[in-house]
């Protein structure tokens, strides 16, 4: 049961979205990640509304930016842009203190541009806080990654269909996602898909947690993930619900459906701690506890 997560969202066409007559925010952070003899420093930084990024935080060899939002969010029409290169040998991680809400909207939608790249032997973690798709808003998520075979990344995404204090579920227009990941220049992963409520669409996830949020995680690294597949199935349980695949030329695709956002929090944090202890690389403390997202509503 837990393999059908990963066939939920029906494969479509990305249609464009209609021109919102407020005027868009376009925004967000370009930055480059270098080692040196002191560990990963950020190289180069550029930054604009939505998105701030705070002080970078270093410990074990990590350079860790936390990203945050003023508005809270995406309004009809913003345009929001991640750009992330980590170099050979560097070690780098984004996160999130608070929930990023798709506001409510008239008309229009938020996009969400991002594209990793992860040089040789480098290592990204990519652990954002959920997505909250509040009633009648619209989300296009174009996602790029491109790593080396001797490198690991660990991506995580979270979904959240509406707030829970509101009473909203799955009360959203639309979200639509494309993601290509490329290994050494081989596609690897891809998926694209759009989620209309109101189509009937992810029966399956609205029937068995109608106001539980959504992971999807992607897990690369150059050591074999034979045997891991079990594992992490193992850790589903009457709250969560978990599938895993294996993807072309290594690595895992994670699919995660969680009753709330506390089984969630115990979920993510579980497979998150197997998935680093495995890579075998020194993770600092700041990515091994839960962050202050989870408690979202």
């Amino acid at each position: 049961m837990p393999n059908e997560l990963l066939h939920q969202l029906v494969p479509t066409s990305t249609p464009a979205g209609s021109k919102s007559l407020r005027p868009a925010v376009q925004g967000g952070v370009r930055l480059r990640y270098k080692s040196d003899a002191s560990g990963t420093t950020l190289k180069e930084q550029w930054v604009r509304p939505p998105l701030h990024i705070a002080k970078t935080y270093h410990d074990k060899g990590w350079a860790t930016n936390l990203l945050t939002s003023p508005t809270a969010g995406l309004l009809e029409g913003d345009e929001l842009e991640i750009d992330c290169t980590v170099n050979a040998n560097a070690k780098a991680a984004l996160i999130s203190p608070a929930a990023c809400r798709i506001h409510t909207m008239n008309d229009g939608e938020a996009t969400i541009h991002q594209h990793y790249r992860v040089g040789e032997a480098a290592v990204l973690d990519v652990w954002p806080a959920p997505l909250i798709l509040q009633k009648d808003s619209r989300l296009t998520q174009i996602t790029k990654v491109e790593i080396e075979d001797s490198s690991t990344l660990l991506l995580t995404e979270i979904v959240s269909p509406g707030r829970a204090t509101y009473g909203e579920s799955f009360e959203f227009d639309s979200w639509r996602s494309k993601l290509r990941i490329y290994r050494s220049g081989t596609l690897t992963a891809y998926e694209n898909f759009e989620l209309i409520p109101a189509n009937n669409d992810a029966s399956d996830w609205r029937s068995r947690s109608p106001n539980g949020p959504y992971v999807s995680i992607y897990f690369l690294t150059p050591h074999p993930t034979t045997g891991l597949i079990e594992s992490l199935h193992e850790l589903s349980t009457d709250e969560v619900a978990i599938g895993a695949s294996p993807l072309r030329g290594g690595g895992l695709g994670i699919k995660v459906l969680a009753k709330d956002g506390l089984a969630l929090r115990k979920s993510v944090l579980q497979i998150r701690e197997f998935l680093t202890n495995y890579s075998c690389i020194d993770y600092p403390h700041t990515l091994k506890r839960a962050q202050t997202f989870f408690y979202f509503r």
